[in-house]
């Protein structure tokens, strides 16, 4: 039997969800897993109305699928209490739309599950509301899911593309081009006071809250320290507001090539290390990366409020 099973179905009204929902957490129940189910908040109701007093553990997707990193932490922090026990997760997402950026990022994050939790002892299904969802994450939901649960049951899903197809695919898209008015700063120093007042100053012209800049200064001070120490010059910062964001673009010269899954998943606590960019994934909602023969480019996204 497969550990891991990760399965997708699009429903198109409550019944449906409730029909499909219902028995997949009841089946967990009696089988004594751990049994999760993370929902908006209507959804919530509905599972409540039909499971009453279950002993099924409850989130709220709206806070739950924040941002991507965060939501895996969230799941790893689920594994790590309860060693032992299979999982068993019933999930609808939060995050019905978005910028195509931000799908982009929700769909590189369903396909992660795939690989960041192979070996876990657990069962994940996960619905999307046909009505409410935008057609790019429904389509990503498709080619994420290893297997989809129809009218006759689970089966493989002949959409599905593995996970380093589908990190390809996002990574080869270029980001939108720096707007002319940008401000742009050299960082030519370890120091990085300078750059933390540029970019201090420009975040707080555009209106952004205290807790915002302590964030979007925390992780622009990581990734420009790691462009100094581990790429090449020239480097660059430059920062610009967008829609209700404060941008930040630090790019340099050298041709990172990253394994695996970088700043995904939560650091090994036994290895004592820097920051890294996962304490940058999860300070920032959104966090580009691309890298080739003319540089590296991280750019990070925070909201003013």
């Amino acid at each position: 039997m497969t550990k891991f099973t990760h399965r997708a179905m699009v429903y198109a009204d409550e019944r449906t969800f409730l029909d499909a929902a219902a028995p997949f957490l009841r089946d967990g129940l009696a089988a004594d897993e751990v049994v999760l189910a993370v929902a908006p908040g209507s959804s919530l109701d509905l599972l409540r109305e039909a499971l009453g007093a279950s002993g099924v553990e409850f989130r709220d997707a709206v806070h739950w699928y924040s941002q991507p990193t965060r939501t895996i932490a969230a799941y790893s922090a689920v594994i790590d209490q309860n060693p032992g026990r299979r999982i068993r997760v019933l999930a609808e997402p939060g995050w019905g739309g978005g910028s195509s950026a931000e799908i982009a990022e929700w769909v590189r994050y369903e396909s992660i599950v795939n690989q960041a939790f192979a070996q876990i002892d657990a069962s994940v299904l996960c619905l999307y509301d046909a009505r409410t969802t935008a057609a790019a994450v429904l389509d990503g939901a498709l080619r994420t899911h290893p297997e989809v649960l129809g009218e006759s049951g689970p089966h493989a899903n002949e959409a599905y593309a593995d996970p380093a197809t589908i990190y390809a695919e996002i990574d080869r898209r270029p980001l939108p081009p720096v707007p002319p008015d940008a401000q742009e700063m050299p960082v030519d120093d370890i120091d990085l006071r300078r750059l933390r007042a540029f970019v201090g100053d420009h975040a707080e012209r555009h209106g952004i809250s205290s807790a915002r800049l302590h964030d979007l200064l925390v992780a622009t001070t990581e990734v420009a320290t790691n462009a100094i120490r581990h790429g090449l010059p020239p480097v660059t910062c430059r920062t610009w507001a967008d829609d209700g964001d404060v941008v930040v673009d630090v790019t340099d010269g050298g041709h990172w090539q990253p394994e695996g899954l970088p700043g995904f998943l939560p650091p090994d606590p036994l290895v004592r290390a820097g920051f890294g960019l996962w304490g940058v994934r999860m300070l920032c909602p959104l966090v580009q990366l691309r890298t080739g023969p003319d540089g590296t480019d991280v750019r990070l996204r925070v909201r003013t409020r």
